[in-house]
């Protein structure tokens, strides 16, 4: 039986699922079906996986026949037409058909009667067949949260504790996402097959092969399992290919790993770091070359990028929006695990600078000084960092908005009468921060 549970997405700042153009079309050409009956015919899948992969098939389109109208049966139908333009679109291989399957299996299985999930909830199933953390994309369904699985192993992986139930849950939750890994890049990855932020499907990211290596490598040490070391090395594949295939793009310092490989143009640095992190932690327990080559060529990047990211009073979230709290403490932790780690003058300065920018109230500097009568009266000013901002005037508030850093400028309406007025600017910063300037500016005729 699933148990649905609220859950901040902690990948992508962009939120909202969205399904692929072309899905309908896609699906109307080739099925999910239909190819898999290929690709058993061709002797390209196993017996028990072509069993498997029909009857989700089977089960899907009987439940939603039996479905009435409403949310449940369109989040499934989303499911089944995600999944038939996969195979429309000649991206269902033999290697993707025990993943694909099991998106479709589990989403039969929730909507049947499962509570209606809001954007980013996640999905345990309680069942005890699977570990994998699941959660809910609108227009996309249910979905593996490869991120979500990973950090739990990881826990557990690099947790002190020896009882049987962790090390057996460890060993579920690895085996599990091992079986549903697909072939990619010369070796393995967890792919997600819907669109997100930009990124067309099918995509893998940086941050959650990352931590997925991380966690096998500590894995085979905790339960001595080297065939979990040897996993984490076939996953260092997407770290060797450029995108769309893999995550290794070449920039002018050296390579930075991209969160979603079928997005080039978004730079996001916590996820950059974080896998960073996993490729030092894997080559420490390794002592794999290569592990120390994709290191020190994401290292050399990475130094030089991080001061790009800094606007001397908070963090960027991809190099030009500021990061909401969450992802502003989450880029401090990752910068503080490798400066643990490297002793990195870059990641260290920077781990304390951002640090300290959760407790510095923000700076506020009024830069108008005059304005028209009888007409509307832009206030400038300058914010040292993403803050909520009220504009008062005499004492009333007039605006209140959530303006980034930078030169700003909030409107007053005016007045018909020349003389001076008092300016406030009231600012709150996303950790409760407060600064309040104020300025007596002058209304004239002309």
């Amino acid at each position: 039986m699933p148990i649905s549970s609220a859950a901040a997405d902690s990948a992508p700042a962009q939120r909202s699922g969205e399904r692929a153009p072309s899905a309908h079309a896609a699906a109307a050409k080739k099925t999910f079906a239909s190819v898999v009956e290929e690709l058993y015919a061709a002797g390209s899948i196993t017996d028990v996986q072509e069993q498997a992969a029909g009857s989700a098939a089977a089960a899907t389109r009987s439940l939603l026949r039996k479905l009435p109208a409403g949310a449940r049966k369109n989040n499934l139908q989303d499911v089944l037409d995600l999944v038939n333009a996969t195979a429309a679109n000649g991206q269902l291989s033999a290697g993707r058909v025990p993943v694909v399957t099991e998106i479709l299996a589990r989403n039969a299985e929730y909507w049947n009667n499962g509570a209606l999930l809001s954007y980013g909830q996640r999905v345990n199933f309680t069942d005890g067949a699977t570990r994998i953390v699941w959660q809910y994309y609108p227009g996309a369904g249910l979905q593996p949260q490869w991120l979500g699985t990973f950090g739990a192993a990881n826990s557990l992986a690099q947790s002190k504790s020896k009882k049987k139930a962790v090390l057996a849950q460890l060993t579920q939750t690895l085996d599990q996402a091992l079986a549903l890994a697909s072939p990619r890049a010369g070796g393995i990855a967890w792919e997600s097959f819907f669109s997100f932020s930009g990124a067309a499907p099918v995509w893998v990211s940086s941050l959650s092969q990352g931590t997925a290596i991380q966690a096998l490598s500590f894995a085979s040490q905790k339960l001595a399992r080297p065939d979990y070391l040897d996993a984490a090395t076939s996953a260092l594949g997407i770290f060797q290919a450029a995108p769309p295939e893999g995550v290794a793009l070449t920039v002018p310092e050296g390579t930075h790993y991209l969160i979603y490989s079928t997005n080039p143009k978004l730079l996001v640095l916590n996820a950059f770091l974080q896998s960073l992190t996993g490729l030092y932690d894997y080559t420490q327990i390794s002592q794999n070359p290569l592990g120390q080559q994709l290191f020190d060529a994401g290292d050399t990047a990475a130094q030089a990028e991080v001061p790009r990211y800094d606007t001397g009073a908070w963090s960027l979230y991809e190099g030009t929006r500021e990061s909401d709290l969450g992802y502003h403490q989450l880029v401090t932790g990752f910068l503080q695990n490798l400066c643990d780690r490297t002793q990195t003058p870059t990641y260290c300065s920077t781990a304390v600078a951002f640090t300290a920018n959760e407790t510095t109230p923000p700076k506020v500097r009024i830069v108008t000084v005059r304005g028209l009568v009888k007409k509307p009266v832009p206030i400038r000013f300058t914010l040292s960092k993403i803050s909520s901002v009220k504009l008062s005037i005499d004492g009333v508030v007039v605006s209140s908005t959530q303006l980034g850093y930078g030169t700003r400028t909030l409107t007053w309406g005016g007045r018909g009468k020349p003389g001076d007025v008092t300016v406030t600017i009231d600012a709150k910063d996303l950790a409760g921060n407060t600064t309040s300037v104020t300025k007596v500016i002058t209304l004239k005729r002309k």
